[in-house]
């Protein structure tokens, strides 16, 4: 809709809140709570964000159900039942929206609507955000709960348009029920965690099934099953002081079982022992109290590879399974309990493109240096355009016109991964620079959007219009994001959509900050306890501090 300059001048509502996953909707209710007015978009037709949109067979979750939730109300802690130790899509989407409705959010978001493009004005220090529906909305702050995995990345493959059979995205599967492998042959691209989930489901229904793995990934046991009974009551007894101490940990989590002895402590025997211990009990990435430590990482990752080589019974097929050329955590790890196994079944067929690589796809199928291989279907589990790419997708433009493609241009740069120098008022939750993906996103958004919600109300309370780091600050932050990756075994050696790699003209930055969340949480409050000096406050007086 078209606005003068008067209309301009004056806000639509207090917030816009772009996304309906676990922070979208946990941002709306927070600024109820606190009294703002406050419009949701979603470009979904419901909540869920990226446990909407993956809904490929298989598709699930590998943080334990009672850590990958909220906490923030006792009675959603009491009141829902999680029927797996380890939630499939469904039920984690079902969960959310069970959330909403509890919180009374779903009134406030348009569904099935996408946030175009986010225009700040100097003049007002107001924030304009176009919407697919034609609607544009002015508001004081705009929270762009959109995730780090919400962008699919396209197949950098030549031919995908050539193929004359059927084709699917594990980020955008069809929910509808339409799609049917049965007696198909199936082609999968990619072996990330889409891939590692999807397809032994698909080698239950599919004649034929061709693997095409770029690179190996570790995947470890994970649990399954209903949880113990006695730990949901302890962790229902008082929710509140789970809570904090999520926030004191260093991943946003207590696990449920880690190892108790320290590998510089253990004689070779011992240390064997407890591997064995850990891969029995599913926590072979905690399984000694300094698996951080590159000595350690170095023996969980041989004996991850040991135990991944004897699950497959070609020894050519193991070899190539195994990743060899980066240590655990280096890339995200996988989990399945059936995945390796997968290719004992004499139908499915891995083919490792380091040695046979895709020259292209064709209208009957795929094309490598070997072999032209004939499908009715391509999946491509070939992920997304992690972190950066989501913000990238809206046209974003601060101070002086300047777009947040044109600040981004080296990679990421923001301070606390949440605000960006030049967009004053524009908050990023589970954006680069954070914990992110390297810890417990549900205790992310609970974390980030206390925070800026708290940094809302300081504003309002000290009258300021509004706020936005320092470049210096910007710079400390994304040195510091590197010295802790620095320490983390494989971070910049490898290869990941962690630092970009997966995308082709992406720059290589290291997007996510491995200083623990209890480190990160404490630094985001010390700003705000000493007044932000990490950022500029702004100085224009406010003309209205509510909207209309």
């Amino acid at each position: 809709m078209s606005m003068d300059r008067k209309d301009k001048a004056q806000p639509d509502c207090d917030v816009v809140v772009v996304g309906s996953g676990f922070a979208g909707i946990y941002a709306l209710w927070q600024a109820r709570q606190r009294g703002f007015s406050v419009r949701g978009f979603e470009r979904a037709s419901d909540v869920g964000g990226t446990w909407y949109w993956n809904a490929y067979p298989g598709a699930r979750c590998d943080v334990e159900s009672y850590n990958y939730a909220f906490f923030f109300d006792n009675d959603i802690v009491r009141d829902w039942d999680w029927s797996d130790a380890c939630a499939e899509q469904g039920e984690i989407q079902r969960y959310l929206r069970f959330v909403a409705e509890r919180c009374d959010v779903l009134k406030d978001i348009a569904f099935d609507t996408k946030v175009l493009s986010a225009i700040y004005d100097e003049d007002t220090g107001l924030w304009s955000l176009r919407t697919s529906a034609g609607e544009t909305v002015v508001c004081r702050y705009a929270v762009l709960a959109i995730g780090a995995l919400s962008d699919p990345k396209a197949p950098d493959i030549e031919g995908v348009d050539d193929f004359a059979g059927e084709a699917y995205y594990t980020s955008s599967w069809p929910r509808d029920g339409s799609v049917d492998l049965r007696g198909k042959r199936v082609g999968v691209i990619g072996t990330g965690s889409s891939g590692v989930q999807a397809i032994p489901e698909v080698a239950k229904v599919a004649s034929e099934v061709y693997v095409f793995q770029r690179t190996a990934n570790y995947v470890t046991p994970v649990r399954s099953g209903p949880m113990d009974s006695n730990v949901v009551a302890r962790l229902r007894e008082d929710p509140q002081a789970v809570r904090r101490a999520f926030r004191e940990s260093y991943g946003g989590h207590v696990p449920l079982e880690m190892g108790e002895e320290r590998f510089v402590e253990l004689d070779a025997a011992g240390r064997e022992q407890a591997l064995q211990r850990a891969w029995a009990g599913k926590y072979i990435e905690l399984a000694f109290r300094d698996a951080h430590l590159p000595e350690a990482n170095a023996a969980i990752s041989d004996f991850i590879r040991q135990r991944m080589r004897e699950q497959v019974d070609d020894p050519w097929t193991a070899d190539h399974l195994v990743p060899w050329d980066h240590p655990y955590g280096g890339k995200r790890p996988c989990m399945s309990n059936v995945y390796l196994q997968t290719f004992n079944l004499p139908h499915v067929h891995l083919i490792a493109l380091g040695e046979t690589p895709i020259e292209r796809i064709v209208a009957g199928g795929i094309r490598t240096t070997a072999e032209t291989i004939p499908l009715d279907v391509i999946v491509y589990a070939t992920g997304f355009d992690a972190i950066s790419g989501p913000v990238f997708a809206m046209d974003i433009v601060g101070v002086g016109q300047r777009s947040m493609k044109d600040a981004w241009v080296d990679g990421p740069m923001n301070y606390l991964g949440t605000m960006v120098h030049g967009f004053p008022n524009l908050f990023l939750p589970s954006s680069a620079l954070s914990p992110s993906v390297l810890s417990n996103m549900a205790t992310l958004a609970e974390q980030q959007v206390d925070f800026i919600f708290d940094t809302i109300e300081w504003l309002d309370a000290h009258g300021r219009p509004g706020l936005h780091p320092l470049p210096e600050s910007q710079e400390h932050w994304r040195a510091e994001t590197l010295r802790f990756a620095e320490r983390r075994p494989g971070a910049l050696t490898t290869k990941s959509w962690y630092s970009g790699a997966n995308v082709p003209g992406k720059p290589r930055v290291f997007m996510v900050y491995c200083g623990g969340f209890k480190r990160y949480n404490e630094t985001c409050y010390g700003e705000l306890e000493k007044g932000f000096p990490g950022y500029e406050l702004l100085e224009t007086p406010r003309r209205e501090l509510r909207s209309r």
